[in-house]
Order: C-alpha cells, then structure tokens, then sequence
C-alpha cells in the first residue's frame, strides 16, 4: 500500500507542477483517467496528506458552507 500511495503522491506532484493549483475533483479525474482503482478518492486523500505532510504542498481554503474548497498547489 506505501508504494502505490508514494506513486500516487508522484503523480499528484506532477500533475500540479505541470498544470498549477487544483482542487480534489479536477485531481482525481485526471490522475484515475486512464487507470481507474477502487476507493479512488481514499487513496488520493493519502496521496495528498502524505505530500502535505512532507511540505510540498499549500492548501488553500476558501468559501464556506457549499461553496467551500479547498486548492492544492506545490510550495514554492
């Protein structure tokens, strides 16, 4: 499980240092685009915490209620 959540986390980084900010939804389409896997969104979560705890990435909160969102992008 360690190394298909590392490969997730490399491909998150990627995808963000090539394309920019993101939000959770626009991740998970693009990155299980061509490989769909059960608990998608589980796995991406520990993709995503795993970067942040390493502190490669910002989260950026906005909104309330349902128009909160949250917006991942690599620290500079």
């Amino acid at each position: 499980m360690e190394t298909l959540i590392g490969a997730l986390a490399g491909k998150v980084w990627r995808q963000l240092d090539e394309n920019g900010a993101a939000g959770f939804k626009q991740l998970k389409s693009v990155i299980f685009e061509d490989d769909p896997m059960a608990m998608e969104a589980e796995k991406l979560g520990m993709a995503i915490g795993w970067l942040l705890k390493e502190g490669k990435l910002n989260a950026i909160e906005s909104g309330t209620g349902k128009g909160y969102r949250v917006t991942f992008e690599l620290k500079k």
